[in-house]
């Protein structure tokens, strides 16, 4: 870990410096993510999945540098900076070089791209990410395909007997199991696709054999360059490829690089951002004038076409080199398919393809150019200013679809694609056939060699046609695209009621007294299905994995919710024979102490609800742990009664007895043999975790000191169509004789509703008082609410915060915004007094709740 930590932080200088990026050679800049193990080693980087990529973007977003930045810009910029296509394996290598090459029909084709695209990276912020990010950017935005043969398909048995020596993670293969056997598959994927793929990878374990009883004799046992490796970790880079003393064959399932995982599709996500950056700076040039001097005697008609860079930095290129490069050979110029190394989706690394002679069109590659074209087509309808680039990426590759056209969305591609009143085709064919006489000009290796006395237009012309229909063909082959998603069409359906969205603080304790590890296993499989599901930011929700045992930290948290996944996923977590959950409420008691001193400290006025899930997958607990566990129950209950416990159980461990450490025992336990998946019970408990309150409070209730109350103030920002819930301690107010509490609308239109008794308040129920802000700026204030306290029996106000579905106001300018249709609300309070030592937990007596009654019902009538 020493040595990772060495090598980023002297690589540092290296990336500081960002000028435009020439496709004739590889920059330092990205030459260093292949060069160095702890930047290019598998196990080091980030997935490659529409998750990893947005958490990155947000990051950036909220950089000083990019905060004015529209979608466009910082596309164009990220672009500039980090793709280049064609980067793949080389066979060779020194000591003084780096072992990559360039693959030139990818490279070339990039170079026409280059040139049609907007921008520049020489204001890119430098300081906004750490080197592994900025890795992480280039490898999902620069496409390739690594045919080299790995390691993991030639000794497959051999390098899966080495998983269980003692070595570097990043000597371990991947897509191979305990058997020797692959279980790359999608979610998707088809028995015959899984076939395909265990024959591949099995192909040459019989040549592995023979080779294993030859190592000796030959000097070339994996095991010896493994534990080379090990001595010296600059050697692993190569982890991926065979010793250098053998011939490489080429793969039965070659690497596709530069794309990444959707729910909706893997896709090639360097397109996308083309799109999105052309799509708000169009341009389009002559033919003559793009291609500067021309190579061979073409027409002056022919030269005097133009080609559109949202059209030639998408799926028109694509189209024009699949089919300038395939079509002579009379192989297929679509697809193929593949499958990720995680067949869960909870941390893709590697995606590997179906077919060892991938056409230049695969299927991640028809994706992502159609998302971009649709995307480029649509920017200059949608207001420049009102989508951030993460804004676009998320709301596109969602359920809902982009604010502003709801029918955009990555389920929805197909038929957009296919509709005339969207992309007009006759136009897509003739900027791919003019990209193509750009292409065919570079003679590009793999080029025809026409005959001289044939018409090249014309037969360029032919190879458009060709490959325009065997897409279109793809496209309507529902068979094929339901093996890679779920297509759908029109607008999606807005649920009727506002979705609770409370951010939220998720501390997953894994069961480590389980039976195996394959239990283990399970959990972590939940665990990262949550970290997936949660809101998880800089300023949202936050998720750590601690030990059964003590509470201790086995994953910390992450603003990267893909890489918290990739974490939890592959973190040795090893098995005791014992738990001692009352130990970890000690833990968590004093860590929680901890908290309220430092959010004194830095005068915050709002914090997210914390949430305690306990999974339980082994052996029921023993008389003398529930008791010594009801004892830390109640401790804590009593010191920090805003925080929930939750229970997920499995296999023998009975539900009841948890029953009494729950506030709604059929919300709050969750029995995980009921669900059909672990992604299932995910989403549940992640629905569970966001409908309980967060907290609100005046950290300062007891000072003695006159103080500016109204500048402890807690901004919250609310999504259309989504509620969040707080609660206001009575430890924070059970002194206030005349409080106020107010609620500042901003950027949209909101409802408050609060409450002593219904939680969360409902606006529609005489147990809660509501109102709603009329136009934007307003202040939403409830004087002298609620009831004086009674005897340390106090119930705290439960707040509910709704914004509407539908907004046309303005957008929301802050960077925190999670979306721009987000609604602003600022939270400030009047008169709050709590005296130093007082300390309450929920409720008790059934006086109080009949007083409180009375009063709200008072309230609502005068």
């Amino acid at each position: 870990m020493f040595y990772l930590k060495t090598v980023l932080v002297f690589f540092l200088a290296l990336f500081n410096v960002s000028v435009g990026m020439s496709v004739r050679r590889v920059p330092d800049n990205i030459n260093v993510c292949y060069d160095y193990p702890a930047l290019a080693a598998q196990q080091f980087q980030h997935p490659n999945s529409i998750h990893s990529m947005l958490s990155i973007i947000r990051k950036l977003e909220v950089h000083p540098t990019v905060t004015t930045w529209d979608a466009a810009r910082l596309a164009s910029s990220l672009l500039r900076r980090f793709r280049y296509d064609g980067i793949e394996d080389s066979e060779s290598q020194s000591a003084y070089t780096t072992p990559i090459q360039k693959n030139l029909p990818e490279t070339d084709k990039y170079s026409l791209i280059w040139s049609l695209l907007p921008g520049t990276a020489a204001d890119f912020p430098e300081d906004a990410l750490t080197p592994d990010e900025k890795c992480a950017l280039h490898f999902m935005l620069s496409y390739s395909v690594n045919g080299t043969m790995r390691a993991e398909e030639r000794f497959p048995r051999q390098l899966a007997r080495e998983r269980s020596l003692d070595l570097n993670e990043e000597d371990l293969p991947l897509f191979v199991d305990a058997s020797g056997i692959s279980t790359n598959y999608t979610q998707n994927d088809t028995e015959e696709n899984k076939k395909i793929y265990e024959d591949n990878v099995l192909v040459h374990q019989d040549a592995a054999e023979t080779d294993e009883a030859n190592e000796v004799s030959e000097g070339v046992a994996i095991e010896t360059v493994l534990n080379e490796e090990e001595e010296d970790p600059g050697k692993s880079r190569k982890r991926r490829a065979l010793p250098i003393n053998y011939a490489l064959p080429i793969s039965k399932s070659p690497l596709q690089r530069g794309v990444i995982y959707t729910p909706y599709g893997t896709v090639a996500a360097g397109p996308v951002l083309s799109g999105i950056a052309a799509g708000l700076e169009p341009q389009t040039v002559r033919l003559r004038d793009w291609m500067g001097s021309v190579y061979y005697n073409w027409s002056d008609t022919v030269l005097d076409r133009s080609i559109n860079n949202i059209w030639g930095t998408t799926i028109a290129s694509d189209i024009a080199q699949s089919g300038l490069l395939r079509i002579h050979l009379s192989h297929t110029t679509v697809g193929p398919s593949g499958s990720w190394n995680d067949s869960l989706g909870i941390c893709p690394r590697e995606f590997a393809l179906h077919n060892e002679d991938p056409s230049y069109l695969t299927n991640a590659e028809i994706y992502g150019g159609i998302d971009g074209l649709l995307l480029g087509l649509k920017m200059r309808d949608w207001d420049k200013e009102y989508l951030k680039l993460s804004d676009l990426l998320s709301s596109y590759y969602s359920e809902t679809g982009v604010a502003k056209d709801r029918s955009y969305r990555a389920c929805n591609r197909i038929s957009n694609f296919l509709d005339p009143n969207k992309v007009n085709h006759n136009i897509l064919k003739e900027e791919a056939l003019t990209f193509l006489v750009a292409y065919y000009d570079k003679d590009t290796e793999g080029n025809p060699v026409f005959k001289p006395s044939l018409d090249k237009f014309v037969k360029a012309k032919q190879f458009i046609d060709t490959t325009y229909n065997d897409l279109t063909k793809l496209l309507n082959n529902k068979e094929i695209i339901r093996d890679d998603f779920v297509p759908c069409t029109g607008l999606p359906t807005l649920p009727t009621t506002e979705i609770p969205r409370t951010d939220t603080d998720l501390l997953f304790v894994i069961d480590q007294f389980t039976f195996s590890n394959e239990e283990v296993q399970r959990q972590t499989e939940l665990a990262g299905f949550l970290a997936l599901d949660l809101n998880i930011g800089i300023t949202t929700s936050q998720m750590e994995v601690l030990s059964s045992l003590d509470g201790s930290v086995i994953v910390p948290q992450s603003a990267n919710k893909a890489q918290l996944a990739c974490s939890i996923r592959n973190t040795v977590i090893s098995i005791h024979n014992q738990r001692k959950l009352h130990n970890v409420l000690a833990t968590l008691r004093t860590r929680f102490d901890r908290d309220k001193i430092e959010e004194r400290n830095n005068k915050t006025s709002g914090a997210n609800g914390k949430t305690v899930l306990f999974s339980l997958s082994g052996r029921s607990p023993s008389t003398q742990e529930i008791e010594d566990f009801t004892k830390e129950y109640e401790l804590l209950k009593n010191e920090h009664p805003d925080v929930r416990l939750l229970f997920a159980v499995a296999g023998t461990v009975s539900s009841e007895i948890y029953k009494s450490f729950v506030q709604e025992p059929e919300k709050d336990i969750f029995k995980l043999n009921l669900f059909t998946t672990y992604k299932e019970a995910a989403s549940i408990i992640g629905d569970r975790a966001r409908s309980l309150s967060a907290k609100l409070f005046y950290p300062e209730c007891y000072s003695d000191v006159a103080l500016d109350e109204a500048s402890f103030a807690h901004t919250i920002y609310v999504t259309p169509g989504t509620q969040k819930f707080y609660k206001i301690m009575p430890s924070t107010m059970h002194l206030s004789q005349n409080l106020k509490i107010k609620f500042t609308i901003l950027h949209g239109n909101a409802e408050v509703c609060l409450s002593r008794i219904q939680e969360p308040p409902v606006s529609s129920s005489a147990l809660s008082v509501c109102q709603k802000n009329v136009n934007g700026g307003d202040i939403i204030e409830f004087t002298n609410y609620p009831a004086p306290c009674m005897s340390g029996s106090c119930s705290p106000i439960y707040v509910a915060i709704k914004a509407a579905q539908e907004t046309d106001s303005e957008s929301c300018p802050d960077p925190q915004c999670d979306s721009p249709d987000q609604v602003k609300v600022v939270w400030t309070h009047e008169g709050m007094v709590c005296s130093k030592d007082f300390r309450s937990g929920a409720p008790t007596q059934l006086v109080s709740h009949v007083i409180l009654l009375v009063f709200t019902l008072l309230l609502i009538i005068f």
